[in-house]
């Protein structure tokens, strides 16, 4: 995702104001951001409301349509992001500002390209009583030996955050046109543009994103630059694919 940009930017990237705030996050100072709305009229409480479509639209847009100020106000203080497909994963709220801040305001021009998301379907609720459940034991006797180390490169990311408490979920499906003006971590992909699919999963506690994964179809995406050919499509005369 577009997130992935973030390892490129630095301090002298950012403005003073930016940079400002950067000092803040280091520092663990609060900031003063909008929280998820739960005043009613005259002032007194209500009910917060759970998460839905509109919700989710508003998320994933709001990395280019907002900023990344009150971006970073959707999120906990104690969070995980992960993309998955590029084991990526930010934990800081410093480190997720740095990720958004190049967006604030990229034009057509923007050396990180243009990118629009447009979410399809968004499941969710509250959460159960099954939740936050994790395999117990240490490393199975089938993955000792030459497959231990990648089993606990894989389990590390997998367990990160699961000890964080969640009181709703929420999925979403999405698809993703990115426009691009330079090329993609090595992959020749300037001039062009690609257009993929992804998941997004969410853990929320009092309305702020406790765990965020990301899962999105590189696949796709390395078939349009050329890099892998595509498959043989012969599985796709089905009927019940037809829209």
């Amino acid at each position: 995702m577009h997130i992935l940009y973030s390892h490129r930017v630095t301090d002298e990237h950012l403005t003073s104001e930016q940079q400002a705030l950067v000092a803040r996050l280091r520092a663990g100072a609060p900031l003063a951001m909008a929280d998820d709305g739960a005043v009613g009229v005259g002032g007194g409480s209500r009910p917060r409301q759970h998460k839905n479509f509109t919700a989710a639209q508003d998320w994933v847009t709001a990395f280019f349509d907002k900023g990344a100020e009150e971006v970073l106000g959707y999120y906990a203080d104690d969070f995980v992001w992960e993309d998955i497909e590029f084991m990526q994963t930010i934990t800081t709220k410093e480190e997720l500002y740095k990720a958004f801040v190049v967006f604030n305001n990229s034009g057509p021009d923007s050396p990180f390209g243009v990118h629009k998301f447009e979410v399809l379907t968004y499941d969710g609720g509250p959460a159960g009583e099954s939740r936050g459940v994790r395999r117990k034991g240490g490393v199975p006797d089938e993955w000792k030996g030459e497959l231990e180390a990648d089993y606990n490169r894989f389990a590390g990311n997998i367990f990160l955050g699961a000890d964080l408490d969640y009181d709703e979920w929420g999925y979403m499906q999405w698809i993703w046109k990115a426009t691009h003006n330079e090329d993609f971590f090595g992959i020749p992909a300037a001039g062009k543009t690609t257009v993929t699919r992804g998941t997004t999963t969410q853990m929320y506690k009092n309305g702020k994103i406790v765990r965020c994964r990301t899962h999105w179809n590189f696949r796709e995406f390395a078939i349009q630059l050329g890099v892998i050919p595509p498959p043989d499509e012969a599985w796709r005369a089905n009927p019940g694919l037809a829209i």
